[in-house]
C-alpha cells in the first residue's frame, strides 16, 4: 500500500487470542450476570501494534511466539495475510498461545485478564536469532507483555544497529536501570505514568521519566489527546484528540495509537507529527469492536486527519 508511512517497523511482542464478553455493566464480586455478546479475536499488544503499523502503510516484521495450536496457526495466517513478515515467530510446543479474557460494558470500557502462555517464553536467544531483522528496520516497537529482559535485549540490539526504539510500557512493569537510556520514545497512559513516573500529571511524570534517560515521553490521555515532552526543562506539547462518532470498544485504542505512531516515525515524521497520527488512529479504533479488527487503514487515518 503506497503511503506517507513507508518505513519499516519490527515489532517484538505478544500474540494472543482475545475472548471478548459484552454486558451492560461489570459484575460485582460474587455476582452472576447474563452477557449480551461473546466473540474471539486475534490480539496481544505486539500483534495489535504490528497490524496497526502495517495498516498504516509500514513494512512490518513480527518477532514473538505462539503455541502449536489452532490459535497459533490462526495468528500466523492472519499476520501473513496482512503482509506482515512472520518468519521470526517461533512455534512453541511446550506452551499454548497466550490469551486474554476481556469484559466490555455498555460504554465500551474494558477489564482485561491475560494468560501469557508462549509469550512468557520469548527469550533473549530469540532476539539474537533476529539481529538482522531488527537491524534492517527503521523503528523497533516493543511493549511489556513478553519478558522484560527479552525487551531489553531487543532494545540493545536496536541501539547497536542505529534503529529507533519505541517502547509502550504496557502493562506497566519495573524496568532495569540500564534500559531507560535505550528508549528513544516512551509511550504511557496515565496509569502507566503513575506506576513508572510517580504521577498521573503528564508533565510531572514525563520529567521524572526523562530524568531516568528516556529521549521523549508521550503520555496518552484517552479522549483528551496526548502530551509530548522531550526535555525536563521544555514546555510540554499538547496534541489534540479527534472527534469520535460512537465509542464501541476502547480495547485497541492504545495499540492503534502506538502502531500508527511507529509507522509515522519510520517514515521520518517528528514525534509531534507521529503523535497526531496516533491520535487519529486511536479515535478510529474505538469505533469498532475487537482489537485487531479496529486497527484503521492508512486511508481511514488520512481522512480523519483531514477532518472527514
Amino acid at each position: 500500500m503506497a503511503s506517507l508511512f513507508g518505513g519499516s517497523v519490527v515489532v517484538v511482542g505478544s500474540c494472543n487470542m482475545d475472548m471478548v464478553t459484552r454486558a451492560t455493566r461489570f459484575p460485582s464480586a460474587g455476582e452472576h450476570l447474563i452477557a449480551s455478546d461473546f466473540g474471539t479475536y486475534l490480539g496481544g499488544k505486539g500483534a495489535n501494534q504490528a497490524f496497526a503499523a502495517a495498516r498504516a502503510g509500514a513494512s512490518v516484521s513480527m518477532v514473538g511466539r505462539v503455541g502449536s495450536d489452532a490459535f497459533g496457526a490462526q495468528m500466523i495466517a492472519a499476520l501473513a495475510e496482512a503482509g506482515i513478515a512472520v518468519d521470526a515467530i517461533a512455534v512453541d510446543h511446550d506452551a499454548p498461545t497466550g490469551n486474554a479474557s476481556i469484559w466490555l460494558d455498555a460504554s465500551g470500557e474494558n477489564r482485561i485478564l491475560i494468560f501469557p502462555g508462549a509469550n512468557a517464553r520469548v527469550s533473549k536467544s530469540d532476539i539474537r536469532k533476529q539481529l538482522g531483522t531488527i537491524g534492517a528496520a527503521s523503528v523497533l516497537l516493543v511493549q511489556l507483555e513478553v519478558p522484560v529482559d527479552t525487551i531489553a535485549e531487543a532494545c540493545r540490539a536496536a541501539r547497536d544497529a542505529g534503529v529507533r526504539v519505541v517502547l509502550n510500557a504496557a502493562p506497566a512493569s519495573p524496568l532495569p536501570a540500564d534500559l531507560w537510556s535505550l528508549i528513544d520514545v516512551l509511550v504511557v497512559n496515565q496509569t502507566e505514568a503513575l506506576a513508572l513516573g510517580g504521577d498521573t500529571d503528564p508533565v510531572r511524570s514525563s520529567r521524572v521519566l526523562i530524568s531516568k534517560g528516556v529521549g521523549t515521553v508521550v503520555v496518552t490521555l484517552g479522549g483528551a489527546g496526548c502530551v509530548v515532552m522531550s526535555d525536563v526543562n521544555s514546555e510540554p506539547i499538547a496534541i489534540q484528540s479527534f472527534p469520535v462518532r460512537s465509542v464501541v470498544d476502547t480495547t485497541g485504542a492504545g495499540d492503534a495509537f502506538c502502531g500508527a505512531l511507529g509507522a509515522s516515525l519510520a517514515s521520518g515524521a517528528s514525534v509531534e507529527e507521529a503523535a497526531r497520527v496516533g491520535n487519529a488512529a486511536g479515535s478510529l479504533a474505538v469505533e469498532v469492536l475487537g482489537a485487531i479488527p479496529s486497527m484503521p487503514t492508512y486511508e481511514q487515518i488520512q481522512r480523519r486527519l483531514e477532518g472527514q
